[in-house]
């Protein structure tokens, strides 16, 4: 009977490694073909100002605000696409070819830290997660910005030895995702925390807190910058007339709140929650609950009941995942647990997307937590003792 099990199991394994590629390419091309039918290359909106910056780029050399520098990853594939006359489809196909590589890479990461079997039905979760696959079509920041950001962490957490190269490749990373979106700076305080813990065990106190200090001053440099930037940046203004949703004021007109003499640095959000805590305490709560209630009025209950039956079960998974693995796994949970917890914070200190587009942003280290717990179920329910072995960090 020990054998027929291990037989089956080993069966089942081989299953898994075979076809999985085949089973995540159909359902993925299948997924991007739906939403190219459904939403077509989408320029309108959002996508129009990253054009007209692309425009401006080519006749002038630069962008038309320093702000836009940020973003300037998809201004250059669109003024490519431009310059080369290959029109906005061959931007979408890179879009589509950044997304795919994403993908592949997530599954193989999964794959390596629980197994093939879990690997596959967290990367179909990625896959079937309609909301953020449907930017892949839109031409704007999202869709390279998940794609690289994914690429960007599997690549980070699968360093087995850190030398000086990878270093070096994981600052160039960052640096091209941080000139994505803005967004971007937010994966410097969990790539630190990851190396310094993950690699960095033995180091002496003195020299934990030397590069504690540094690396605490330098995001604290490229987010003070980022939010001095200029342009269209105003950090005040979701205070002053209350937006839960980015660009949807819920006051007629703006309220008296005591603000610095620089509001768009950090010395100015400090001096704002300082000196306005209890409003800052009630927004702080109603655009918590928008984030993570993922609902809108102006969706269709049909959209509203997808978003809750899909999201709030991994919601579960991924706290049963912190709470039992967390000191199996607890550089690389710590890194997930970090983009999602900055994140969250800047939504706080700033407004929710309409679309979901920040939640989503983190819906890839959700997934990863989520991973652990369903593998656990698993090698549970089959008794198979080897599949433990699988999980490492």
């Amino acid at each position: 009977m020990t054998l027929l099990l291990s037989s089956e199991n080993t069966d089942r394994r081989f299953f898994y490694k075979k076809h999985s590629y085949l089973i995540l390419f159909i359902c993925w091309a299948s997924v991007q073909t739906i939403l190219l039918f459904q939403y077509g290359i989408f320029t309108d909106l959002e996508a129009k100002k990253y054009i007209t910056e692309a425009y401006h780029l080519i006749d002038t050399g630069t962008v038309s605000s320093s702000n836009f520098w940020l973003y300037s990853a998809q201004i250059f594939i669109i003024a490519a696409a431009i310059k080369l006359k290959t029109g906005f489809v061959s931007v979408y196909i890179v879009q589509l070819l950044f997304n795919a590589a994403s993908t592949f890479v997530f599954y193989n990461y999964l794959r390596r830290v629980t197994s093939a079997k879990t690997g596959l039905i967290v990367t179909l979760l990625l896959i079937f997660n309609f909301p953020f696959q449907t930017f892949n079509s839109f031409l704007q920041t999202e869709s390279l910005f998940f794609s690289l950001s994914i690429l960007f962490s599997c690549f980070l957490l699968n360093i087995q030895r850190l030398s000086t190269q990878k270093l070096l490749q994981v600052l160039l990373f960052l640096f091209l995702l941080c000139f994505t979106r803005p967004t971007g700076c937010l994966f410097i305080p969990g790539t630190f925390l990851y190396i310094f813990f993950h690699f960095f065990k033995r180091i002496s106190t003195i020299h934990k807190l030397i590069i504690t200090g540094a690396g605490t001053i330098l995001f604290f440099w490229i987010a003070n910058a980022a939010m001095g930037s200029g342009g269209e940046l105003d950090f005040m203004l979701p205070f002053r007339d209350e937006r839960i949703i980015c660009g949807v004021p819920t006051l007629s007109q703006f309220i008296e709140i005591k603000t610095a003499s620089n509001p768009n640095s950090l010395y100015g959000l400090f001096y704002y929650i300082v000196n306005n805590f209890e409003q800052f305490i009630r927004l702080t709560f109603i655009r918590s609950k928008a984030f993570w209630g993922l609902t809108r009025n102006y969706f269709s209950s049909g959209h509203n009941t997808f978003l809750m039956t899909y999201f709030y079960p991994l919601y579960i998974l991924s706290l049963i995942a912190v709470f039992r693995y967390f000191k199996r796994e607890k550089t690389s949970f710590l890194y997930c647990i970090s983009i999602i917890g900055i994140t969250w914070l800047t939504v706080i200190l700033t407004c929710d997307d309409w679309h979901n587009r920040f939640f989503l942003s983190i819906t890839p280290y959700i997934y990863i937590l989520t991973a652990f717990a369903i593998h656990n179920l698993f090698y549970k329910k089959s008794g198979n003792v080897a599949d433990k072995a699988n999980i490492s960090n």
